[in-house]
Order: C-alpha cells, then sequence, then structure tokens
C-alpha cells in the first residue's frame, strides 16, 4: 500500500501564494495523502479564505508568528498523530507537479537508507530554469564553517540533472522527510527560526544513517523574491549570517568551539565586507549583527539588525584597510 502523507504548507499573509500553491496541490494524483496548512498569525484574511476555499485541508492557526521552524514543527506533529509515514514541507510561494508524491514516495521506497528526498525546482518565473537540484556539502576559506551550495542554480534544464543521486542535504522549499526519520533524530530546531535548519535536519539524519536523495522526476516551481524581500534584504543576511554559526557549531566538537569562533568573525567580516562593495550597507550591518547575537548565543526570533558600534567601527576599518581607502 502507497505510505500516508501529510503535505505542510506554512502561511503568513500569503493569501495569494498559498490560495495558488492549495490549488496546484488539488491536482495531484496520488491516492494517500492529507494537507496540513499552517498558519503563523496572519493578519490578511488568508485563514478565512483557505476555510473557505479548501475546505478539505487541515487549518492549524497559530496565535503567534512560530517562524519557519515553529510553524513547520507543530504541522509535522499534527501529521504524526494523523498516522503519516512521510511529510513533505512545502513553501506557500510553489506550484507542483501532478506526480509530485508518487515520485517522491517511490524513490523513498526503493533507494537504500532514503530517510530525506527533494525535487528538482524550478524558477517560478522561468520554468525551465534550476533554481535547485541538489546539496554538496563543504567548509568555507577558513577550513572551519560549514556550508552548503546548491547544485544547478540559474542553469537551463538541458537534462544534465535528470538522474536519481545521493546529495549532501535538500532544501527546505520542498523537502520529503520519513517519519521513521523525524521519530529517530527529532524535529526542526527552533533555534534557527528560519535558514539552515533544513541543513541541520539532514546532517543529524545522516549521523543516523540515513541518506538524503535529489529526484529529478518530482517537479516544483518556486516564486523565490516572495519570501523574504529580496536578495539583499537585511533580514535575510542577519538570518543567514547568525544561523551559519549555529549550524557550524552544532556539528564541531566543543574542544575546536575557540578555533571556530575565531573563522567565523573573520568570515563575518568578509561577508560585511562584500556587501559593503555591492553598496548594501543595510544588509553589510544586519549581518553583522547576526554574528554578533550568534557569538553571545541569541537565537530564535530576529534581533536588532544594528550591531553595537564598536564591532561596526572594526569591520568599517578593516574593510577600508583590504580597499586601499584608508588607515
Amino acid at each position: 500500500m502507497d505510505p500516508y502523507i501529510c503535505i505542510i504548507v506554512l502561511n503568513w499573509n500569503g493569501l495569494k501564494e498559498t490560495l495558488d500553491c492549495l490549488a496546484s496541490l488539488r491536482r495531484i494524483s496520488y491516492p494517500r495523502f492529507k494537507v496540513i496548512v499552517v498558519d503563523n498569525a496572519s493578519t490578511d484574511g488568508s485563514p478565512k479564505a483557505i476555510a473557505e476555499q479548501f475546505p478539505e485541508a487541515l487549518l492549524i492557526r497559530n496565535q503567534v508568528n512560530a517562524g519557519f521552524d515553529g510553524g513547520n514543527n507543530i504541522g509535522m506533529r499534527a501529521a504524526l498523530r494523523e498516522g503519516a509515514e512521510a511529510v513533505l514541507l512545502l513553501n506557500n510561494d510553489t506550484i507542483v507537479c501532478p506526480e509530485l508524491l508518487r515520485r517522491l514516495a517511490d524513490a523513498a521506497a526503493f533507494l537504500p537508507r532514503a530517510g530525506v528526498l527533494g525535487p528538482k525546482i524550478y524558477y517560478h518565473e522561468s520554468p525551465d530554469v534550476f533554481w535547485w537540484a541538489g546539496s554538496r556539502s563543504s567548509y568555507s576559506t577558513t577550513g572551519w564553517m560549514l556550508t552548503y551550495t546548491q547544485e544547478g542554480k540559474r542553469q537551463r534544464d538541458e537534462g544534465q540533472y535528470d538522474a536519481i543521486s545521493r546529495i549532501a542535504a535538500v532544501i527546505g522549499c520542498a523537502i520529503y522527510i520519513k517519519s521513521e526519520v523525524l521519530r529517530e533524530v527529532g524535529l526542526l530546531d527552533e533555534r534557527f527560526f528560519i535558514y539552515h535548519e533544513e541543513y541541520d535536519l539532514c546532517r543529524r539524519a545522516e549521523d543516523a544513517g540515513w541518506y538524503c536523495y535529489f529526484v529529478p522526476e518530482a517537479k516544483v516551481w518556486h516564486k523565490v523574491s516572495m519570501s523574504m524581500g529580496g536578495e539583499y534584504s537585511p533580514s535575510l543576511y542577519y538570518l543567514w549570517t547568525r544561523n551559519w554559526m549555529l549550524l557550524s557549531r552544532k556539528h564541531t566538537p566543543v574542544l575546536l568551539w575557540p578555533m571556530l569562533y575565531l573563522a567565523y568573525l573573520k568570515e563575518s567580516f568578509w561577508v560585511y565586507q562584500g556587501l559593503g562593495e555591492k553598496g548594501r550597507h543595510a544588509a553589510a550591518e544586519a549581518a553583522l549583527a547576526g554574528a554578533w547575537h550568534a557569538l553571545l548565543n541569541r537565537f530564535g526570533p530576529p534581533g536588532r539588525l544594528v550591531p553595537p558600534r564598536f564591532l561596526s567601527r572594526l569591520a568599517a576599518r578593516r574593510f577600508r584597510r583590504l580597499s586601499g581607502s584608508g588607515g
């Protein structure tokens, strides 16, 4: 019998995107699935519209914005109570192919130790251009910071990623996870709030003996720019920089943390410099604020996007010295 799957869609003031996503889910050909919509305290009327237009979906209304991680964890707990054998975390600004669940479920059934799987993801505005076609892991320039890179990004699909393959991680936009994995390694770490939590989950799954796979016959189209206010959003750089430390620290032996912290500060200055050179000063300051909060062990919902003055002056001085514009 086909495994029972719960699709979890998180909504926060995303009325049009969420309704479009749910409409595409109605076209899924797989026989045994349920949609769970977790609303993160929206104020745009979307919960009412979702309840009226998609009564078959289970709608969970949070009283506060629990973030990407907290909201999806609420959905996954509900899915496990429903008896789901797998969950698919799906961004609300996506459109899916009708065969999505069939391709993922079939791959999960025959691939060895398959625990976490991901589909091909395209740009919605350029339907044959990849946004994601797998992830590989490496370490940063200093050799200390754990990083993940997206394969295929901005490449046109010409068949170069048509093979099922083992990968380092599945991106959180559309991530299929067996319930057995969740029961063994736990849910998303809510300290991340949003960004890098999926890499942490995949790393924990691999440490427990599960594998991550890329399944190219399963396809999703992502309205990428709608999520966090653009490529140089200060909020994005704050969370990305802050959570980079949490991810690396969780998977580095404690005795090596002093070296990790030194490398992180150096890498954060490089991020600041790179953004400054592009004139993205608000994003540069936010990235530095994220680094500072990581060093202070302040995770969860975002803090102020402004770093302390001494750190900002130190980074600016280093930037001027490296660019040759001052001493």
